[in-house]
């Protein structure tokens, strides 16, 4: 009796002991896969950012040039200066990559959540030979708010509801589900991650402005302690303000290939300066494509030719001088 009590005792025991070890094997398993963290970037040494859509078969490299905000872009064999702002999105991604959970643990998984060898969005971050970050950006999904939010107080901030996007780390198995809409930072256009700004500074720190344009017509508005002079008259403080205010932010978005043709010298100037300012000339290039009308440059947008027949962006600079004397039209 007493044999097969301590027989049947140690089977189970023995059974306790299995069922103990698969629990603490699974457990372990999962502590494994799931991390806290998917990739650990130390931004401040990012150098270069290799960029691949592979569905479109897109290249784009981003390759740090000089401080935190010298950025430059190239593909296809053409480089151009860098958005820093894009590049500042793109590395915030890294330090805010978080898992929620594992969506996937298996490679016949991939192609569903776009984290495939052709299908991701295949981006590696380096800091100069070493490899800090290559992972798969994938498809995104959207989830409503739950309905008892939607149904809350009118005067309450409405909820919204949650992005997720899929991401795959390489040579590992595991797809990982994290907030947000991260393959929207990702674009296979090149200009996408262009420096779009002609002039970046602050409206309050200029203090002349110099016209040049065709037959030697020029024309000067300078601040004379709170007032703008325009060559020596008191312009209308509204439509300055309002034309400084425009042009201390200008941007564009409709780029020119290096190729356009010009069919002369640029033929308008306008030079800023101001405060704490390197001078600025923007410079406008009579093109040969009647569409294009003009070609814009600006020295603080080295390399970038823009499109002065888009968005009426020639306009929007050469102003007459009218343009800032009272009871004169404003140009539109």
């Amino acid at each position: 009796m007493f044999r097969k009590l301590n027989l049947k005792t140690l089977i189970i025991l023995l059974a306790v002991l299995v069922a103990i070890y698969f629990i603490a094997d699974m457990v372990g398993g999962n502590d494994r896969t799931f991390r806290s963290e998917i990739v650990k970037v130390d931004t401040a040494n990012v150098t270069d950012i290799y960029i691949s859509i592979l569905k479109d078969n897109a290249e784009i490299r981003l390759k740090k040039t000089g401080g935190p905000a010298d950025w430059e872009v190239s593909s296809a064999g053409s480089s151009f200066v860098a958005d820093p702002n894009i590049v500042k999105n793109i590395l915030a991604q890294f330090t805010e990559m978080k898992p929620e959970r594992i969506a996937a643990t298996s490679k016949d998984k991939w192609a569903q959540f776009e984290v495939s060898d052709s299908t991701g969005t295949h981006v590696i971050v380096k800091d100069g030979n070493s490899e800090l970050a290559n992972v798969y950006v994938g498809k995104f999904s959207y989830s409503q708010p739950p309905a008892q939010a939607q149904q809350q107080n009118p005067y309450q901030q409405q909820q919204r509801g949650k992005m997720t996007s899929f991401i795959r780390v390489n040579k590992e198995d595991e797809v990982y589900a994290v907030e947000g809409f991260l393959k929207m930072t990702y674009q296979k256009d090149v200009n996408s991650y262009r420096k779009k700004s002609l002039v970046d500074v602050n409206k309050d720190d200029l203090t002349r402005l110099v016209f040049n344009y065709p037959g030697f017509s020029t024309f000067s508005l300078i601040k004379n302690d709170t007032k703008w002079l325009l060559d020596g008259v008191v312009a209308d403080s509204a439509k300055t303000a309002k034309y400084l205010t425009k042009i201390a932010r200008l941007t564009s978005a409709d780029f020119l290939p290096p190729s356009t043709s010009k069919t002369s010298e640029a033929t308008y100037k306008l030079t800023i300066e101001g405060n704490n300012i390197s001078p600025i000339e923007i410079k406008a290039f009579p093109a040969a494509d009647t569409l294009v009308k003009f070609v814009i440059t600006s020295s603080a947008n080295s390399g970038a030719e823009f499109n002065g027949g888009k968005g009426k962006l020639f306009e929007k600079v050469f102003v007459d001088q009218t343009e800032f004397l009272a009871g004169e039209p404003t140009q539109k």
